[in-house]
C-alpha cells in the first residue's frame, strides 16, 4: 500500500484524542487559528505579524556583518600620495572604536569556538595600529588577549578561518618587522610556520595577503581581478595587492565602493547581494516558512535567474554561489542546465584550478546540487560531481578531522539524499538547531544580521506551533470520522489514524488545504481495508460481489451481499465515497462522483486479477505489464487524481486524462511500487509472490536482478522529477497538481529507504510524536 502500513504499525504514547461533534473540514484552518489566538495574547499575534513584515523588508537591505580582519587590511593600505599615511584613515578609527572588552577584535558577539578567528582579527588590527603608530592603549590590550588565548593557535577543536596557517604565520613575520613583540609560545610559532611552509606550496591565491611579497601581484591581478576590481571579492586580498603592488586603480575603486556604502568598515566578502539572497531564500525554505514570502522569494529568484542567464560573475566566479543558485532555481522550476557545473566534475581538476583554499561549504553545496539530476544522459555532469563529493565528504571531511564538529553535522545531513527525508522533520530540526548568533566563516567569521536574528527564529517557532495545533485538531476530526464510520469493525485499528494522517500532511502540507489533507488520510484508511479484503480477508466470490456493488453504485441494493462481511464493508465504503464526492462536487462546481467510483473500480479489478491470475501462477506478467498494473494497485493513480479535486483548483476531466498526468501517476507509481518491492523482496520470494525482482530473476541472478531493479527505480525517479520541475510547453496542469506526485514518491522514499531497507516502527512512532505533539522548546 502507498503508506507502507505493513512495515509501520505503531502505537503512540500520547493522551487519547477526544471525541466531539463533527465539523466541516473547510472550517478547520479558520477554527484552529481562532483557538490558537485564544491561547495567545493579542500582542503575541501582533508580534508575529510585525516579525513577518520585518523579514519581508530584509529582502531589500541584506548585508553582512563588519569584518575586523578585512577592515584591518584595508586600514594598512598606504595613501597613493604618501607611503607614510593611510589611504583609508576612517578604517583605523573604526578599529580603535570597536575593540572588545577582552582586548580582542572579531565577530560580535563572538562564539567559544572562534578563538582562532579572534586571534587572526586581533593580530591584523594590531598590525594596522602599529604600522600607523596609533592606538597604544588598544595595542596593549590586544597583546594581552593574544597572551591569554595564544594556546588556541594550534587547538584542533577550534574552528579555523580559511588559510589560517598561512595568513597567521605571515602576520607574525609582519609583526617582527614592525618590532611588535607578540607574547606567543615559541614552539607554537615554529609549528605554525612549518604548517605555512607546507600549505603555501599549494595554489593559495585567495589568501594572497598571507603570501605577501612572495606573491607575483602583477600576475595575480592579471589572472584573477574581477570586473568589480577585486581579487576574489575579498577586501583583504584586494587591500594586500595595494599594499605590496601599490598601484592599481580598479583595486582602489573597489575598496572605495565598499566604504561608500559602509563608511568606515568592510565585510569579509563584497559584493554580498547574491550571497545574502541565496542564503535567505534557502533559510526560509529550510524553516518551512517560505509560503509566507512567495512574492519576495519569486522576485529574488527571478533576479538570480536573470543574472544566471547573463553568466554573472558574482554567481559563476564563486563555487558556493553557483551550486546554490543551480539548486534553488531548479527546485523552483526555472530552466537551468547542469552544463554550468561542468568545470567541477573532476576532483583533481577542481582542487588544482579553484584558485583558492577550498572551503568544505563549497563541497557541501556542490553535493546538494548534484542530487538534482533529472536525465540519465544529460545530467552525467551531476552524477560525476555526486560521486567524488560524496567520497570526499565521507573519507576526508568526516573521518580525518578535516573540519570542526559544528560543520561535521552539516556534512552528515548533506550526505542524506534530499528525496528520502521528511520535510516536517527537517523543518523542526533546522528551527531547533538555529541560533540567532549563528555564523559562517571564510577568512574571517561573519553573519548575516538580516538572516541570523530573533525575528526569524520567533516567527518560525510560532508558525510551526500554529501548524502543530492545526494538525492535532485535524487528527481529532479524523478520529471522529473513524468512530462514526466504525472502521474498527472492518479490522482497522486506531493506530492507522496517525500513519494515514502523516501521509496526508506530507503530501499536502499547505495549512489552507485541510479538505485535501483529510481526504488523503481517509482514502489511505479505506485503501488499507480494501487491500486486506482483496488480498486475504475475502474470498474470490466476495471480491467479485464487491466489484459488482461498485459497478452498480446507484442500484447497489438490487445486487445483494454474499456475506455479512461484504455488507458491513460496502456500507462503510459507500457512505465514505458519497461524503467525499459531495465535497469534491462543491469544490469543482460539477459532479465528479462517477470518476471517483471508476478509479476505485479499476483498482479493485486489477487487485483481483493480481490475486487470481498472478499469485496463483496462472499468468506471469511482462515487466511493463507488472509495473503498469501494480502502479495502479499501489494507489498511485487513485489518490493523486482524486486529490486534484480537493486542491481548490478547477480541473477538467480531459486534463485528468491527459498524457501529462498519465505520465506523472505512472512514473510515481513505478517509484513507489519498486521501493516496496525492494523492501519486501526476500519475504515475497518465500511466499511465492511476484515482485519486479522475482520477475527479473527469471533471466539473471538475484544480485543482478536487485541491481537492475535499482536502476529502473532511479531512472523513473529522475524522470518524475523532470516532469515536475521542467515546464512542459503547452502544459495546462497547475504546478501544485504536479507537486502532489513528487511528494507522494518522496513519502515512499522516506517510508522505505533506510540503510537496512526498513523504517522501523519505533522510528516512525517517534517521528509522529515529534511533528504532531512535542513542543519545540527551543
Amino acid at each position: 500500500m502507498i503508506v507502507g502500513y505493513r512495515s509501520t504499525i505503531i502505537t503512540l504514547s500520547h493522551p487519547k484524542l477526544g471525541n466531539g461533534k463533527t465539523i466541516s473540514s473547510n472550517a478547520i484552518f479558520q477554527r484552529s487559528c481562532r483557538v490558537r489566538c485564544s491561547h495567545s495574547t493579542t500582542s503575541s499575534m501582533n508580534g508575529f505579524e510585525d516579525a513577518r513584515d520585518r523579514i519581508r523588508e530584509s529582502f531589500g537591505k541584506l548585508e553582512l556583518s563588519p569584518s575586523s580582519y578585512d577592515t584591518a587590511w584595508v586600514a594598512m593600505v598606504p595613501s597613493r600620495h604618501s607611503l607614510n599615511e593611510p589611504c583609508f584613515p576612517q578604517c583605523l578609527d573604526w578599529i580603535i572604536e570597536n575593540q572588545r572588552e577582552d582586548g580582542s577584535w572579531g565577530l560580535n558577539p563572538t562564539h567559544p569556538l572562534l578563538l582562532k578567528d579572534s586571534l587572526s582579527s586581533t593580530l591584523a588590527c594590531l598590525l594596522a595600529l602599529t604600522k600607523w603608530r596609533v592606538g597604544d592603549e588598544q595595542i596593549k590590550r590586544g597583546l594581552g588577549f593574544i597572551e591569554t588565548y595564544g594556546w588556541a593557535v594550534d587547538n584542533k577543536d577550534q574552528i579555523s578561518p580559511l588559510g589560517f596557517e598561512v595568513i597567521f604565520s605571515s602576520m607574525i613575520k609582519s609583526a617582527e618587522k614592525l618590532d611588535l613583540n607578540l607574547p606567543l609560545n615559541l614552539h607554537l610559532v615554529n609549528l605554525v610556520k612549518c604548517k605555512r611552509d607546507s600549505t603555501i606550496k599549494r595554489n593559495v591565491e585567495y589568501m594572497g595577503e598571507g603570501v605577501g611579497e612572495l606573491c607575483d601581484w602583477k600576475e595575480m591581478i592579471k589572472l584573477h581581478q574581477r570586473q568589480n576590481g577585486s581579487l576574489f571579492d575579498s577586501p583583504a586580498t584586494t587591500a594586500a595587492a595595494l599594499i605590496y603592488h601599490q598601484h592599481d586603480q580598479k583595486c582602489y575603486q573597489y575598496l572605495n565602493s565598499i566604504l561608500k556604502q559602509h563608511k568606515n568598515w568592510v565585510p569579509t566578502m563584497y559584493p554580498t547581494k547574491i550571497h545574502s539572497l541565496l542564503c535567505l531564500v534557502d533559510t526560509l525554505q529550510n524553516f518551512g516558512v517560505h509560503r509566507h514570502f512567495k512574492s519576495e522569494i519569486k522576485k529574488a529568484l527571478d533576479e538570480i535567474y536573470r543574472l544566471w542567464q547573463q553568466k554573472n560573475e558574482e554567481i559563476f566566479s564563486n563555487v558556493t554561489h553557483c551550486a546554490m543558485a543551480f539548486r534553488l532555481l531548479r527546485m523552483s522550476y526555472y530552466d537551468v542546465s547542469s552544463d554550468e557545473l561542468e568545470e567541477f566534475v573532476d576532483e583533481e581538476h577542481f582542487f588544482a584550478t579553484s584558485g583558492k583554499y577550498t572551503s568544505h561549504v563549497e563541497i557541501l553545496e556542490l553535493h546538494k546540487a548534484s542530487q538534482l539530476a533529472i536525465d540519465h544522459e544529460k545530467d552525467d555532469i551531476l552524477d560525476k560531481i555526486n560521486n567524488w563529493t560524496r567520497t570526499f565528504m565521507e573519507q576526508k571531511l568526516l573521518n580525518n578531522g578535516f573540519i570542526d564538529r559544528m560543520s561535521k553535522e552539516e556534512v552528515e545531513l548533506a550526505l542524506r539524499k534530499f528525496y528520502t527525508t521528511s520535510d516536517l522533520a527537517e523543518n523542526r530540526r533546522y528551527i531547533k538547531s538555529y541560533e540567532e548568533n549563528n555564523f559562517k566563516i571564510l577568512k574571517a567569521a561573519y553573519r548575516s544580521p538580516d538572516i541570523n536574528n530573533k525575528d526569524l527564529l520567533a516567527f518560525s517557532i510560532h508558525d510551526y506551533e500554529l501548524c502543530q495545533a492545526q494538525h492535532r485538531e485535524e487528527l481529532q476530526q479524523l478520529k471522529r470520522w473513524f468512530e462514526d464510520y466504525r472502521l474498527d469493525q472492518l479490522g482497522l485499528g486506531e493506530r492507522y489514524i496517525h500513519a494515514s494522517y502523516l501521509f496526508g500532511v506530507t503530501i499536502i502540507p499547505e495549512p489552507e488545504l485541510s479538505d485535501a489533507r483529510l481526504m488523503n488520510a481517509k482514502y489511505a484508511m479505506l485503501l488499507t481495508i480494501v487491500d486486506d479484503h482483496f488480498e486475504s480477508f475475502a474470498s474470490k466470490d466476495e471480491c467479485l460481489n464487491i466489484i459488482e456493488l461498485v459497478e452498480r453504485w446507484d442500484d447497489y441494493a438490487s445486487v445483494g451481499y454474499k456475506s455479512e462481511k461484504v455488507k458491513i464493508f460496502f456500507s462503510t465504503f459507500y457512505k465514505s465515497i458519497e461524503e467525499l464526492a459531495t465535497i469534491a462536487e462543491i469544490k469543482q462546481g460539477r459532479s465528479v462522483k462517477n470518476h471517483l467510483i471508476n478509479l476505485w473500480l479499476e483498482m479493485m479489478k486489477l487487485m483481483l486479477m493480481e490475486q487470481v491470475e498472478w499469485c496463483s501462477g496462472k499468468t506471469i506478467p511482462s515487466i511493463e505489464e507488472y509495473l503498469y498494473v501494480t502502479s495502479i494497485t499501489f494507489c498511485a493513480k487513485l489518490i493523486p487524481l482524486t486529490t486534484q479535486y480537493f486542491l481548490g483548483i478547477k480541473i477538467s476531466k480531459d486534463l485528468l486524462e491527459s498524457d501529462e498526468i498519465c505520465g506523472l501517476w505512472n512514473c510515481s507509481g513505478r517509484v513507489m511500487r519498486i521501493l516496496n518491492d525492494l523492501q519486501d523482496s526476500k519475504k515475497e520470494q518465500k511466499e511465492g509472490s511476484i515482485t519486479l525482482v522475482t520477475l527479473l530473476m527469471k533471466s539473471m541472478s538475484e544480485e543482478e536482478a536487485v541491481m537492475k531493479t535499482k536502476e529502473i527505480l532511479e531512472m523513473n525517479r529522475r524522470e518524475l522529477l523532470k516532469m515536475v520541475l521542467v515546464q512542459k510547453k503547452g502544459s495546462q496542469l497547475p504546478q501544485l497538481c504536479k507537486d502532489i506526485f513528487w511528494r507522494s514518491s518522496k513519502w515512499a522514499h522516506f517510508t522505505y529507504s533506510q540503510t537496512d531497507g526498513y523504517r522501523i516502527p519505533e522510528e516512525m512512532k517517534n517521528h509522529i510524536d515529534e511533528v504532531f505533539y512535542k513542543p519545540l522548546n527551543h
